[in-house]
């Protein structure tokens, strides 16, 4: 896209961010042009999506805890959540394999064939982006390298060695297929904050995997989150928000 077509990209972007913005989110502090570029540069994430991830994301900022983001690919959506949070003291961390996605399990029914390969079991490896992508966007929004974490590698490998967020206000938690949902999921309950979001991409799309996770979650969770879907157009997401211990 040259670099015509992409102003009047933006200014599409920007346009319907602010209609969204006035008429159903009129609480989202308002931002500078910046926020409507880097919405402009997501990729999977449509400005409906974002919009209600920023909303999400502002909600939670007064809560004690830092931000996590599960699944990065090229850091598209990373740079949003830098950008938000540059005026805040919270820390990003940001966690994907950066080998692609995982091995599919049996409870990963492809429902939405996204890359048309056919199967579940071929999409082991795809999505694939290299770390230097994501840390690349960081330094475009120019945030503090001291308050960003890296985490590579496939997260039930992570989870039990890495060092990690002892609190958490915010997540977002992208990692389309059932065993990483699950397992995330199973961290967050013990970290995040009462009053905290996290939100659950592809809820009923690509794989049945991320809806089992979260189904299984909550069943076993019973009252201590309140589940919300994402309207119709804004994609397919859900957001859970911790109530009680």
């Amino acid at each position: 896209m040259d670099e015509y077509y992409w102003g009047r990209y933006t200014d599409t972007v920007r346009e319907f961010y602010e209609a969204l913005r006035r008429h159903e989110f009129p609480d989202l502090p308002d931002c500078n042009e910046n926020r409507a570029h880097l919405i402009a540069q997501l990729m999977g994430t449509g400005t409906a999506e974002a919009i209600h991830l920023l909303h999400a994301l502002h909600r939670s900022l007064p809560l004690q805890g830092d931000v996590c983001e599960f699944g990065v690919c090229q850091g598209a959506t990373s740079a949003l959540l830098a950008y938000e949070i540059m005026s805040t003291p919270k820390r990003l961390w940001l966690f994907d394999s950066f080998k692609g996605l995982p091995k599919p399990s049996d409870k990963d029914v492809l429902l939405n064939d996204i890359f048309n390969l056919g199967s579940m079991a071929r999409y082991e490896g795809e999505m694939c982006c290299g770390m230097e992508s994501v840390q690349a966007r960081l330094d475009d929004v120019q945030f503090p390298k001291d308050r960003v974490v890296i985490v590579p590698g496939f997260i039930e490998d992570v989870l039990p060695q890495a060092i990690l967020p002892q609190r958490v206000s915010f997540a977002y938690v992208d990692f389309d297929l059932y065993s990483p949902i699950a397992v995330t999921l199973q961290y967050l309950d013990r970290v995040l904050s009462i009053g905290g979001i996290v939100i659950v991409d592809d809820y009923g799309f690509f794989s049945a995997g991320a809806q089992t996770a979260v189904d299984e979650f909550l069943e076993t969770r019973p009252g201590r989150y309140k589940f919300s879907m994402s309207t119709d157009y804004a994609g397919k997401f859900c957001l859970l928000e911790k109530v009680t211990v």
